[in-house]
This record gives structure tokens, sequence and C-alpha cells, in this order.
């Protein structure tokens, strides 16, 4: 008997824990999507504590030059940017800097 109950709530145990991991796996391709612009820079970038998205579009002509100059000569608040070529390309994309010079 006492085998039985244990096996149920070790069972029910791990279904409990299987959803609540499948819950968290769910919401992580959204959060993979999710604009980074809005959630990371807005905030500084709105054109007096630091150059708006359009600014930063008119300055900065292509990826390569805006990816560049953010980790060659970003604030210190840029640091943590500094690293990650990748995620500094996706944030030019999201504001509209053109991937190359067009000719």
């Amino acid at each position: 008997m006492f085998c039985i109950t244990y096996s149920k709530k070790v069972f029910i145990s791990s279904l409990a824990g299987l959803f609540i991991i499948s819950v968290f796996l769910a919401e992580a391709p959204a959060a993979a999507r999710a604009k980074l612009w809005p959630r990371m820079c807005a905030s500084c970038h709105d054109g007096e504590t630091a150059l708006s998205k359009e600014a930063l579009r008119e300055k900065y002509p292509t990826v390569e030059v805006f990816t560049a100059a953010v980790m060659d000569k970003g604030a210190r608040c840029m640091n943590i940017l500094r690293n990650d070529r990748k995620l500094i390309k996706k944030i030019a994309n999201e504001i509209g800097i053109k991937d190359s010079e067009e000719k």
C-alpha cells in the first residue's frame, strides 16, 4: 500500500515538474523574438540623455560602422554590449540602419 501511494506521488510530482518546465520552454522563443531597442536602449536614447534612434540612423550609415562605434567608442554604460557583435547588429537592424551602403 505504501509503495503504491509513494509511486503515485512521485509520478504526479514528475508530471507537475514537466509541466512547469514546458511552460518556461514555450516562452523562450517569444523572448528571443522580442525587440531589444525598447527594452534595452530607448530609455537613454531619447534625444536628451543620448542620441535618439533617428539621430543614430543619420550618424551611422551602415551596421558595420555602428557596430564599430559601439564596440570602440561607446560610453561606459554601453559596456554590456561591447563583446556581443551579434546583439549590436540586431539592434542596428531594429532601428533601421542599413546592412551595407547601397551603390
